[in-house]
């Protein structure tokens, strides 16, 4: 395997990634907590925006490359022009890989900047203020204190960058995870598979021990963990109205437009008007192919719901007795913890590749699973969507207080304590758990791809063999009503998770 190339590109969509994000990330946070100190407007303003972040964040990759390709892309309705033909050629290569990756980086550098600031503590809020204005305070002492966080929002971003391979095989970009997955996934061998996983487990080993080093034991109460919003004064009109400059830019690029883009590209079309070739937009035809698409892709949504459901329970079925375990001990807490980022930065054809051919050992039953269930499918999602449910209940288990577990731990032995227990704190976040696994794997196209059985088509396959293919009406009405359940969930995961918190704190 040629691999200086590749490697080449992976760093430089890497460093395209990591720059713009923190661009865009770094300020987009300073303008949130800046508008949630405003007036009743502003704080409103500033939560919408960090609700629509975390969406973003929600969204499959392939769902944002479906919504950019309908917007800027080959057939986007911004590359038309009246006539029909092309103006805008781009988005394509390392420019339409790197934006896509660089917008779900921002949402990410943006929540993990706006919690590191969030989370500092009163003191260190309210000394930062002495001597320097919010904003310089902000710049010069809180951001920097935060550097843990921007730090991990950074190593993630290049990690997906790096084992990704759907946006960059989409727009011909050559990275070390779209070369094995194009000449190396049907007949691997060691040295393929050790240059595609150095990288991303490197970073993996950099985020891991950032963890390991900034560890904190995990007695703090749920009091102590909440973030605390200390407003001293209120924001200077030049502040307020830099910030919602700032978060309507912000908001417009990652969410915004693309959606938008989306649903005007649902109704659009190139006609034959009076013998010229022009670009229309008609509301009948968007309406007509939105309900369309329920019963033209019927089988991809219900394999989407099958096979994302069954993940998220066998994914959070594994990670809940290690985030319970991990919660009572320190050491194999972190054990766990660079465990669970190792397997999330494996990229997505080795392991549907090793899944593979695991089921190829003369076993009589893995035959007959290989060639007529989804088990083979189900594992290979879970490898990386266990790690997403270890660290959703982990910080579940972190709102629990030490005195619970050790009153507890005199009465009953260590079943009744996981069941009796464990159970009724842990369920709010065990159902966000499973649901937010669910929604990871039903994207996760990488993993899918290899090893999805003959016949079987989900969302996400459907929407990377469609964008392929050029069409051009069909992958937007297929992303709209994908987009629509992951925004549902999303909500209802808010809406739930806020009612448990209310009730747990009665």
């Amino acid at each position: 395997m040629n691999f200086w190339f590749p490697l080449l590109s992976t760093l430089q969509l890497i460093a395209v990634v990591t720059t713009v994000s923190l661009l865009i990330g770094i300020p987009s946070a300073w303008a949130a907590e800046t508008m949630a100190c405003g007036r009743m407007v502003a704080k409103y303003a500033s939560r919408l925006f960090i609700l629509a972040m975390t969406v973003a964040l929600a969204i499959p990759l392939i769902l944002h490359a479906a919504i950019w390709e309908s917007t800027a892309g080959k057939f986007g309705w911004l590359s038309l022009t009246g006539s029909g033909a092309r103006s805008f050629e781009a988005f394509h290569g390392l420019v339409a890989s790197g934006w896509i990756h660089a917008m779900v980086g921002s949402a990410i550098v943006t929540l993990a900047t706006w919690c590191g600031t969030q989370s500092q503590s009163r003191a260190v809020i309210e000394n930062s203020l002495l001597d320097a204005s919010p904003l310089r305070a902000w710049w010069t002492i809180r951001l920097p204190l935060a550097w843990p966080w921007v730090l991990a929002a950074t190593l993630i971003n290049a990690g997906i960058a790096g084992t990704e391979m759907t946006v960059v095989d989409l727009y011909g970009y050559r990275t070390l995870a779209d070369e094995f997955y194009l000449f190396y996934a049907a007949n691997p061998n060691g040295l393929s598979i050790a240059i595609v996983c150095a990288l991303p487990l490197c970073l993996a080993l950099g985020l891991g021990t950032l963890l390991l080093v900034l560890h904190q034991p995990s007695g703090a109460s749920l009091s102590a963990q909440e973030p605390i919003r200390v407003c001293e004064e209120q924001p200077s009109n030049w502040s307020i109205g830099i910030s919602s400059f700032i978060l309507l830019v912000s908001a417009s690029l990652i969410v915004l437009v693309p959606i938008v883009g989306l649903f005007v590209k649902i109704g659009h079309d190139v006609a034959i008007v009076e013998g010229q070739i022009v670009s229309v937009w008609s509301i009948h035809r968007g309406v007509k192919e939105w309900l369309l698409a329920p019963r033209t892709f019927a089988s991809e949504y219900q394999w989407t719901i099958v096979l994302g459901l069954a993940t998220g329970l066998l994914s959070s079925l594994i990670a809940w007795p290690m985030a319970a375990l991990g919660r009572r001990r320190a050491g194999i807490e972190k054990i766990f913890d660079v465990l669970s980022i190792c397997l999330f930065c494996i990229p997505g054809p080795v392991v549907a590749i090793a899944v593979v051919n695991f089921f190829q050992f003369d076993v009589p039953i893995f035959r007959f699973l290989y060639e007529m269930t989804i088990v083979p499918t189900v594992i290979a999602l879970s490898f990386r969507a266990t790690s997403i449910a270890y660290w959703v209940l982990r910080s579940g288990y972190r709102g629990i207080s030490d005195r619970v577990f050790e009153a507890s731990a005199l009465e009953m032995s260590s079943t009744k304590r996981f069941w009796r227990i464990d159970r009724p704190l842990i369920q709010g976040s065990l159902v966000t758990a499973i649901f937010v696994s669910a929604v990871f794997a039903s994207g996760d196209v990488p993993v899918t791809l290899p090893v999805v059985p003959p016949g079987i088509s989900t969302v996400g396959t459907r929407l990377f063999g469609l964008l392929h293919s050029g069409a051009r009406y069909q992958e937007a009405a297929l992303a709209i009503w994908h987009l629509m359940f992951v925004v549902s969930i999303a909500a209802v995961i808010a809406v739930g998770h806020r009612h448990w918190r209310a009730r747990m704190s009665v």
